[in-house]
């Protein structure tokens, strides 16, 4: 992301971090999905762009939780026009920690990631040069919980922006669908996507680790003479 670019969507996460804030004023303590559902109720016309600039919110500075506002969304618009509003809402979230984290440095985002974790996405993301977008995709679909750690982390790496927006996306849709349809379903959720929601980033933690073993493997070995 060159330079102007990144300090684009800084003013722009400044924003929706202002909006957000005035819109629809939420502390720490307040994320339990019915009192945001209440205040997104109570905001009117404004509710969708207030869940979209709190997910930004919750984005930058990790680790406040997203599912409560994707399930928010989920209850109060459907499953449908939930999904689009925390769809965007993650999006323009883990562009502005990209955007963040590539404009300001590592001492700015080890305010939010702890070092130990921004240094294993380094080494993980930096080190599969060919399959970054790959790489990338399959941390969004497989490691939800680290969602905002990666997009930091990403900032730190030489990885186009272009490509990590891509993967995020497409990688995003299956955290998304999940907890907007759970909020949709009122908690009467189908057991699959329980299931879903909470094996997979144990069976993504194994999938991961199976795929990097499999590229170091397949990389030609290094000429002794």
């Amino acid at each position: 992301m060159p330079k102007k670019a990144a300090l684009l969507a800084l003013a722009g996460a400044a924003g929706l971090l202002t909006v957000g804030g005035l819109v629809f004023p939420i502390g720490h303590g307040s994320f339990a999905t019915e009192t945001v559902v209440a205040q997104v109720r109570a905001s009117g016309t404004l509710g969708p762009l207030a869940l979209i600039a709190l997910l930004v919110v919750q984005a930058v500075v990790a680790p406040l939780p997203s599912p409560p506002l994707l399930m928010a969304a989920g209850f109060v618009y459907g499953p449908l026009v939930g999904f689009g509003i925390g769809w965007l809402g993650l999006l323009l979230g883990a562009g502005a920690c990209f955007g963040l984290a590539r404009s300001l440095g590592r001492p700015f985002a080890e305010r939010f990631v702890r070092p130990q974790r921004l240094a294993a996405i380094d080494q993980y993301v930096g080190s599969q040069s060919g399959a970054t977008f790959l790489t990338v995709l399959s941390l969004r679909v497989f490691m939800p919980p680290l969602f905002d750690a990666v997009s930091y982390g990403c900032g730190l790496v030489r990885l186009p922006f272009h490509w990590f927006a891509l993967a995020t996306a497409l990688g995003e849709v299956p955290k998304v669908a999940s907890f907007t349809y759970l909020g949709a379903a009122a908690g009467d959720a189908p057991t699959w996507l329980k299931a879903w929601i909470i094996l997979v980033p144990i069976v993504g933690l194994l999938g991961l680790r199976l795929v990097r073993r499999t590229l170091r493997d397949r990389r030609p070995a290094l000429p002794t003479d």
